[in-house]
């Protein structure tokens, strides 16, 4: 049996369990990691607290920390622990001249380097002359990699304060646009998205999450203004129903929509957009701040991401009539910091 048909495996019996069991329900499996440099730097040192407002850049004019085009492993300090990073750089990186930033977050036992392969954000980096970020969430008492966003497997960090840290690292070692900042993620990163929404919306412009697994957030969700927000979910994720779980207190999807256009005070109800085969694009408008609340339907797909060219079997069907990769970042691209 190769490695991937035994991996393929323990996801399929970790799936079983967890539905007999009825327990946490955002794992995602892992991907090969990428044929790239792995070479670590060193550890940069926490800020010490959550900064929810734009930053100014000083990493303008300064070299480079890796080669244009390449893509390193990186680390920081935060909270007094030492955390990793995938830093990719595209291809034609200026130091003088000010690109966004998008930070691509993994699932629940996924990796940096996987969440690299999987989404193919560097490509598009290369292609559309952007920053890539991927996190590493750190192990939880699962023994899984995840990110602290009020789950029972999720690790007890904070991560809210490592993103703010890592957003202010970069944009000393790099020329950021403190603009033009966005993130996106799967599964258990896109409820690590989610959260950053309602948390650090004063310092990341737009958020498209994917497959998101999100729970309830004591004291809710307050984001300092309106907030452009895009979801893509399949019908038939078999991991975060697109009806709602209320055993793992999985709200249903389009609750979930209703809740951030209701946050953007949006006067424009519910309307169609797109209409393609397998896929329904549906939209609020008239929000406050000029901003959209998106939502792309996929009838019958799994908990994958749209347009990967990895297919996931086991987690359901994963639909090319759409990307989450290319349309995440038009959608970014409508929105900045003012």
């Amino acid at each position: 049996m190769t490695i991937r048909s035994a991996s393929k495996w323990c996801t399929l019996l970790l799936i079983i369990f967890l539905s007999a069991c009825g327990q946490h329900a955002n794992t995602f499996p892992a991907i090969s990691e990428p044929d790239v440099s792995s070479e670590t730097t060193s550890a940069q040192t926490s800020q010490g607290s959550i900064v929810n407002n734009p930053v100014q850049t000083t990493g303008c004019g300064k070299s480079s920390p890796i080669a244009a085009g390449k893509t390193v492993n990186l680390t920081l300090t935060s909270a007094g622990l030492q955390r990793t990073y995938r830093l990719h750089v595209p291809a034609r990186y200026d130091p003088q001249q000010k690109i966004p930033l998008v930070l691509v977050i993994h699932g629940h036992n996924g990796t940096s380097g996987s969440q690299e392969v999987y989404s193919n954000y560097s490509a598009l980096a290369n292609q559309q002359h952007f920053l890539v970020v991927y996190p590493q969430g750190v192990v939880g008492p699962d023994g899984k990699n995840g990110w602290s966003t009020y789950g029972k497997r999720d690790p007890s960090v904070n991560d809210v304060l490592f993103f703010s840290d890592l957003l202010t690292t970069l944009q000393q070692r790099l020329c950021v646009d403190a603009q033009r900042i966005y993130a996106t993620g799967i599964s258990n990163g896109g409820g690590m998205t989610n959260l950053l929404a309602c948390q650090l919306s004063g310092r990341i412009a737009a958020f498209a999450p994917v497959a998101a697994a999100i729970y309830p957030i004591p004291g809710g969700c307050h984001p300092t203004r309106p907030v452009p927000y895009m979801e893509f979910h399949g019908t038939s994720d078999p991991l975060v129903s697109y009806n709602g779980r209320p055993v793992l207190q999985f709200l249903p999807v389009m609750q979930t929509m209703q809740d951030w256009a209701k946050r953007d005070s949006c006067t424009s109800g519910l309307s169609t957009f797109f209409q393609q085969a397998d896929v329904t694009g549906l939209k609020w408008t008239n929000c406050q701040g000029g901003v959209t609340v998106q939502h792309y339907r996929i009838d019958r797909g799994g908990h994958t991401w749209p347009g990967a060219t990895i297919p996931e079997p086991v987690l359901g069907v994963t639909t090319h009539t759409i990307s989450a990769t290319p349309l995440g970042w038009q959608f970014f691209q409508h929105y900045q910091l003012v």
